[in-house]
């Protein structure tokens, strides 16, 4: 953890906030001394107690999972900010895709304090069983919210050139990318016209991909055809698990 948001001016984060003599801590740790990697050592924190607002705001979210973060939030995962500024992130899948949301999991365990939930959903006279997490609320999730939502409505950043590797794309795919043919489709129904014609410079720009737009139900998709999605599959393929990659079966 690191408190690079705390005023330089105090000596003790402490002196940042104003501290009750009921407030929790995390367990001390005065056994473990030896430097790891920033992020390699990150255990899951379900089931630990109620964090403090000092605790929140040491929280910070390692470098290596920027990539995963862009790929789900383009897609599947929503982020949510509360009144005191603070954000949690939500992350949902259908039943028969639990194994890919239990590793999501994993990957956030150290932000959650609860296990993935079920939830029964109706749409069109049917019921829809899916399963979902969420983290606890942090400022430091706030920073992602600020960068893809504008009046609480998803977006996509200008900055998504930098920020969209091999990694992010492969969790896209995963998320919302669905076998067309022999190419696959990215179901960007949730972003406009222009969103999907700026995703689609990056596409060709970055990635040197083939892409069109396609209007499902008045809204856009983006296709990419299979020759595209042949000559990046071997550097997408190491971030999908096994149970995912039906979805290159062209």
């Amino acid at each position: 953890m690191t408190s690079r948001h705390l005023n330089k001016n105090y000596s003790n984060i402490s002196d940042n906030f104003i501290i009750s003599k009921k407030m929790k801590w995390l367990p001390e740790n005065k056994d473990c001394k030896s430097l790891v990697i920033y992020g390699s050592n990150l255990s899951s924190t379900v089931n630990y107690t109620y964090y403090n607002r000092i605790v929140r705001h040491m929280v910070q979210i390692p470098k290596n999972l920027d990539s995963l973060i862009v790929g789900i939030i383009l897609s599947d995962g929503h982020l949510f900010k509360n009144k005191a500024g603070n954000t949690l992130l939500s992350f949902k899948q259908t039943i028969k895709r639990f194994d890919f949301l239990w590793i999501i999991f994993l990957k956030f365990s150290h932000f959650c304090q609860g296990y993935p939930r079920l939830d029964i959903s109706r749409l069109n006279g049917k019921y829809y069983c899916l399963i979902y997490f969420s983290t606890r609320v942090y400022p430091c999730f706030t920073e992602w919210h600020n960068m893809f939502y504008v009046n609480n409505k998803k977006i996509v950043p200008l900055e998504l050139y930098n920020m969209l590797d091999y990694e992010a794309l492969a969790y896209w795919i995963m998320c919302d990318g669905t076998k067309a043919g022999t190419g696959i489709t990215l179901q960007t129904q949730s972003f406009t016209v222009k969103d999907c014609v700026f995703i689609i410079s990056i596409l060709m720009y970055k990635f040197d991909l083939q892409c069109n737009i396609y209007m499902q139900r008045k809204q856009p998709t983006i296709y990419i055809n299979s020759k595209s999605i042949k000559k990046i599959k071997h550097n997408l393929l190491p971030y999908f698990p096994i149970s995912m990659r039906y979805k290159f079966n062209l």
